[in-house]
């Protein structure tokens, strides 16, 4: 709870910037106000996500709501338009279902699981990332797949354990899919995952409909 409410300051310096520099690129390039506009989205969404976790903080647990999938997806795939053009990367979504469920994580969850799709990518190949669903015995299965370097068994089986990283050249803290297992497992769910050495992952997500 400390760390979200100290986030929360330079959040709100870093929206006030965007919104700033928004207004003074009126006469700059397409492409420059455009990203301007990106940053800005991202930044607001951002601090929404900073209040949530503090919500959640405070209650211990975060409200359940009938979350769209379908529009909570793609604003995650818009706040990654600056990876996607850096690795040339491109995300199709399918129809998504509604799901009960806490809006924040499931930002999270998407939020890792396409954002590693993007920067795990195979050397030479433009990341190509496919979000779809079905239902299946009265569940609701997502699936994300990508064509990237894809893991070994040994990967696999250790995927999901905290602080477990396999690419030391990447940034992060190997936490993000130990985050994603635990909140699949705390809307009653479950998670698998497919792949093969240098043909692509998919993560199979189900949820109780």
């Amino acid at each position: 709870m400390v760390v979200a409410h100290d986030l929360k300051e330079p959040l709100r310096n870093a929206s006030s910037c965007a919104k700033m520099l928004a207004s003074i690129v009126k006469d700059e390039s397409e492409e420059t106000q455009q990203i301007t506009r990106w940053l800005e989205k991202s930044a607001d969404r951002l601090q929404n996500m900073v209040d949530a976790l503090l919500e959640h903080a405070r209650h211990g647990s975060e409200a359940l709501e009938i979350v769209d999938l379908n529009v909570l997806v793609h604003e995650v795939v818009a706040d990654l338009r600056c990876l996607q053009r850096r690795t040339g990367g491109g995300v199709e979504i399918g129809p998504l279902p509604e799901l009960k469920s806490g809006p924040l994580g499931m930002r999270l969850l998407f939020g890792n699981l396409i954002e590693n799709a993007l920067k795990y990518g195979s050397a030479g190949v433009a990341p190509r990332i496919s979000v779809s669903s079905t239902v299946e015995s009265g569940f609701d299965v997502i699936r994300i797949q990508d064509n990237g370097k894809g893991m070994s068994p040994y990967q696999m089986r250790h995927i999901f354990e905290p602080f477990r990283r396999f690419e030391h050249d990447v940034e992060g803290l190997g936490m993000g899919l130990s985050h994603v297992y635990n909140i699949v497992q705390g809307h009653g769910g479950d998670i698998e995952v497919e792949s093969r050495v240098g043909e692509g992952t998919t993560f199979i997500l189900r949820f109780p409909n």
